[in-house]
């Protein structure tokens, strides 16, 4: 894997400095990472990346708005989407991320994009040890586990 994308949306700084680790893990195993809040991506960033990882927090148990509205936009670019790329999450919560993990699934199926195993959920009182986990999950994306 030679370039992974890694997208998020952050209130407070948390869920960036998550991706933020994420994407010290792809660089640690020699991949490069290319981080983008997730209103600045297009259909055409996801054209060349051989990874995505999605860093989102979670407001009032669902997906935060700009993330869901991220994923509207590729819909309509779909045909510039690498089919079959390998997509994690992070998601930083404060109550029960499993709607938001749903949702995200139902997103990747649309998207024909490749759900990993490995997709994190971070509790927001918990960033610090969450970083190290992000952080492990970039190099487990670019080694293909």
């Amino acid at each position: 894997m030679s370039k992974v994308l890694v997208i998020y949306q952050s209130f407070g700084g948390s869920t960036k400095s998550l991706a933020e680790a994420a994407a010290v893990g792809v660089s640690q195993s020699g991949a490069e990472a290319d981080i983008k809040d997730v209103t600045k991506v297009t259909a055409d960033d996801l054209s060349d990346v051989d990874g995505i990882i999605l860093a989102t927090t979670q407001p009032f148990q669902s997906m935060a708005g700009d993330t869901k509205k991220l994923f509207e936009q590729l819909w309509l670019g779909r045909d510039k989407i690498r089919k079959g790329t390998p997509f994690a999450t992070i998601i930083c919560y404060k109550t029960d991320p499993q709607a938001t993990q749903e949702s995200l699934k139902m997103f990747a199926d649309y998207l024909e994009l490749k759900p990993t195993d490995d997709w994190l959920t971070v509790s927001a009182d918990d960033i610090e040890a969450g970083k190290e986990q992000a952080r492990q999950l970039g190099i487990a994306i670019v080694q293909g586990e």
